[in-house]
């Protein structure tokens, strides 16, 4: 094969799987709280000593959503937190709670702690 030819190959097949080969290992450790270390670090094994077929054994088998946090998945999880936002919004708007409260309950639905004033 000439040098383009090797260039060609290296530019439309080699580097785009070698970008799909590195997103999957961050994915591994970063994305997936389902996963223990000790299967994460399997996985990690699988991809990384069998590379592009781990690569494509991980794609196969991984859940087509990680779960959050919550335990629910994305969408759901997003509706729920929408629909609590705008109840509280609501009761805020209605003056039936006041702003501490409504602090509160934006912390609440977005998982973070309250600040103290």
């Amino acid at each position: 094969m000439s040098a383009k030819a090797n260039l060609a190959l290296v530019v439309l097949v080699v580097a785009p799987l070698l970008v799909v080969w590195i997103v999957a290992l961050f994915h591994i450790v970063l994305q997936r709280p389902d996963l223990s270390v000790l299967w994460k670090g399997i996985w990690l094994a699988v991809v990384i000593l069998a590379g592009y077929v781990g690569l494509l054994l991980y794609m196969a088998f991984r859940p087509a959503r990680s779960p959050t946090q919550f335990g629910a998945h994305d969408a759901a999880a997003t509706r729920t937190a929408l629909r609590r936002l705008g109840e509280l919004v609501e009761r805020h708007d209605a003056g039936s709670i006041g702003d501490e409260e409504f602090a509160r309950g934006k912390a609440e639905v977005f998982g973070l702690k309250a600040r103290a004033n």
